[in-house]
């Protein structure tokens, strides 16, 4: 797989690129792209600094980097577009906004543009830890019902692995508030099991599928009214590093406004998010 860093400049994309950094030095190829769309942000002087810093950084992980400065084409995202290869084997870092603010971390971001593009992977990141230098080694995986289980965020998992001590898998069983509140111990067990055994499934298919699956593969089930609020304790009573959730459909359509469930995790996470989209089977019909 080949690891790009849409990069701008900022100290969060510093942060980020330590990331992108260890993805690297996770696939065979050991090599990373650093990709800068010029513009008036960072004072030239100022940019190859920050150039020298992710090289010295990629030679103590063992990796070979090229850090390039693209025109733009319509825009930061069309010349990114026209730098990144368009395949399977391609994955895309990147960072979300430092603060929220009225527009969310990533509603009309660029990193918005790149998750919702779909023809190569992409992790969006927020970094709230930067002091793990990019290593992450207790990482939540909230999951939910879907048939197609895990598979969708294996490519993320196979580059995380390496640095991880930790993998724990968490099912929030949803339900309405008023059926919660209602609920009784009988009721509250029966939809546990079923998330369980869910959960089970999920774990044998991992370590199938990943020969590096840690030892510390753990299983979280919550039954609750509020998934946001649950995949937040569970973060912060296990110590979380990173947080990893795939981009759901409906954000992505509602351009994650506000109250959006990735935008509250992403605004009151303990720890790192890493927010994945990977590529469609088949290039969109234009």
């Amino acid at each position: 797989m080949s690891v790009f860093l849409a990069y701008d400049g900022s100290v969060h994309g510093d942060w980020t690129a330590r990331y992108a950094v260890r993805f690297a030095a996770a696939t065979a190829e050991k090599s990373l792209a650093v990709l800068y769309v010029e513009n008036v942000g960072v004072p030239t002087p100022m940019l190859e600094a920050k150039f020298d810093n992710i090289h010295a950084i990629s030679e103590q992980a063992g990796i070979s980097v090229s850090c390039e400065v693209l025109p733009m084409q319509h825009g930061v995202f069309g010349g990114l577009k026209a730098r990144i290869p368009e395949t399977r084997d391609t994955m895309v870092v990147c960072g979300t906004r430092t603060q929220s603010g009225r527009r969310g971390f990533l509603s009309g971001t660029i990193s918005h543009q790149l998750l919702n593009h779909r023809r190569f992977a992409v992790t969006a990141l927020r970094i709230v830890q930067p002091g793990h230098l990019g290593i992450a080694r207790r990482i939540l995986l909230p999951v939910s019902g879907s048939r197609h289980g895990i598979t969708p965020v294996l490519p993320l998992l196979r580059l995380l692995l390496p640095d991880a001590s930790q993998v724990r898998l968490l099912r929030v069983m949803e339900v309405t508030a008023t059926k919660f509140r209602r609920m009784d111990a009988a009721n509250a067990g029966a939809i546990r099991h079923e998330g369980q055994i869910f959960l089970e499934s999920l774990a044998l298919q991992l370590r199938g599928q990943i020969d590096e699956t840690p030892d510390g593969l753990d299983l979280g089930i919550r039954v609750s009214d509020d998934w946001v609020k649950e995949v937040i304790i569970d973060a912060g009573q296990h110590h979380t590093d990173l947080i990893c959730i795939e981009a759901p459909k409906s954000s992505l359509a509602g351009s994650f406004r506000w109250g959006d469930p990735v935008e509250k995790v992403l605004r009151d996470a303990p720890s790192d998010v890493a927010i994945y989209r990977g590529p469609l089977d088949e290039k969109p019909h234009e």
